[in-house]
């Protein structure tokens, strides 16, 4: 896979990476609001049922026995907290719902009527429901919320709301001993819920919501959702991924060809040399430099001598393999700054760059004509092939790739009318 697109799909991978992260987040996130949503909603109904209770023990309760008083069936001091108490009334109730809750595996809703003039000790307050009281009556404190975490690291929503302040009709039991019921005054010492004025915020409800069972539906539905997530990412991602490595592959294929097609343009597709044209294009290259640095470059035209019988009385075929096994041995011969070509037939050139004198230029020829010259088998018998080679230098034979490989193959030529499998410079 080439850069571009493997760029591509690591640029992907992470920004799906960190939109899982950013979502697994969120969905955690949204698994403590759903908690605490469910135990406010909770908390409402449980307010619900309180003002219901209150309610109730003010519209039906007190009416009916103060009727009762009224006709005689009760005396006028009765006073019993089972039936005018509010208080009393919604405590008992709550306890029977715990114990319902429980028996349906539910945990218990804490309840608590807190005060810091209190009739029943039960009520009273804490230290932290006294604060609360206080910053209630100054008016700091409207409502007060908070997630709160018990001894054994289980959670819970606490949630302290005033009740109402304290009205005319309320002093009747809460104001001064004297005026309140004789049975209600035996009941509560002279201390107890007394000497409340109006306006004053006696006292406060509070409610603790468990949050682990809803904490663990929550965090159900975010494991499903980051699953689907997940599951969602890496589907698009790996169809991403198909798709580009499609186009890869075809990039690939079309790249081959286009090689192919580059090397079907510059070599000789018998041999595998270079052919002529890339040839020329390297020859003028190397005179360019050998012009800037002032190094020689060298021509060696080469012909092989008896290919023509080989043809004619073998086969072409034989002819063939004759040029291939040449071009390989040719392979195995060059060395940096040498290139050797297919001009045409059967004839070759080969040119060297920057050599550092005669001397090497001879030993190369001579090694040409040792090593590429042995015997080669073909048709089911032994052919050989000679070998004629013309040289010609720049600067001294010629200063243009033309000039110097005519010079070459002039030179080639008296070689082989004067003495074949061998070579000659230009003279």
């Amino acid at each position: 896979m080439n850069k571009k697109n493997f760029s591509i799909l690591l640029t992907l991978a992470i920004i799906f990476v960190l939109t899982f992260i950013s979502l697994s987040l969120l969905f955690q996130g949204y698994t403590e609001k759903y908690a605490i949503a469910e135990a406010e909603k909770l908390v409402q109904d449980s307010l619900l049922t309180h003002r219901a209770i209150h309610k109730y023990i003010n519209t039906v309760s007190r009416p009916e026995i103060y009727r009762l008083k009224k006709e005689g069936f009760l005396y006028d001091d009765y006073f019993s907290p089972k039936t005018m108490s509010f208080t009393y009334t919604a405590r008992g109730i709550k306890d029977f719902l715990n114990k319902e809750r429980k028996k349906v595996g539910l945990t218990e809703i804490y309840f608590k009527l807190a005060s810091s003039n209190p009739r029943n000790e039960i009520n009273r307050a804490d230290k932290q429901e006294s604060e609360l009281l206080k910053q209630m009556n100054n008016d700091e404190v409207e409502n007060y919320k908070e997630i709160i975490e018990d001894k054994k690291g289980n959670h819970f929503l606490y949630i302290a709301i005033p009740t109402n302040p304290i009205k005319k009709g309320c002093l009747k039991c809460h104001g001064e001993p004297l005026d309140a019921p004789k049975e209600m005054v035996e009941l509560y010492p002279e201390s107890s819920g007394y000497h409340e004025e109006i306006g004053d915020i006696r006292a406060l409800i509070s409610i603790r919501i468990p949050l682990e069972q809803h904490m663990k539906d929550g965090r159900k539905i975010s494991t499903t959702f980051i699953l689907i997530t997940f599951l969602a990412l890496l589907f698009i991602y790996l169809l991403i991924w198909y798709f580009i490595y499609r186009i890869n592959q075809q990039q690939l294929v079309i790249l081959d060809k286009n090689k192919e097609l580059e090397h079907l343009s510059t070599h000789d597709p018998l041999t595998g040399l270079p052919n002529r044209r890339y040839f020329e294009d390297y020859a003028k290259d190397k005179i360019a430099q050998g012009q800037r640095k002032n190094e020689k470059v060298a021509f060696l035209y080469i012909d092989l001598d008896g290919f023509k019988t080989i043809n004619d009385d073998v086969s072409h075929q034989a002819g063939d393999l004759v040029l291939k096994t040449i071009a390989e041995r040719f392979m195995g011969f060059v060395r940096q700054n040498e290139l050797i070509s297919r001009i045409g037939g059967d004839e070759f050139c080969m040119v060297v760059y920057g050599y550092n004198n005669i001397t090497e230029l001879e030993k190369i020829a001579e090694r040409l004509i040792a090593k590429c010259t042995k015997t080669i088998i073909t048709s089911g018998m032994e052919v050989s092939v000679g070998m004629s080679i013309g040289i010609a230098v720049y600067p001294d034979n010629g200063k243009t790739y033309n000039e110097l490989i005519s010079v070459a193959d002039d030179t080639m030529y008296k070689v082989k009318k004067n003495k074949k499998g061998s070579y000659e410079f230009f003279k």
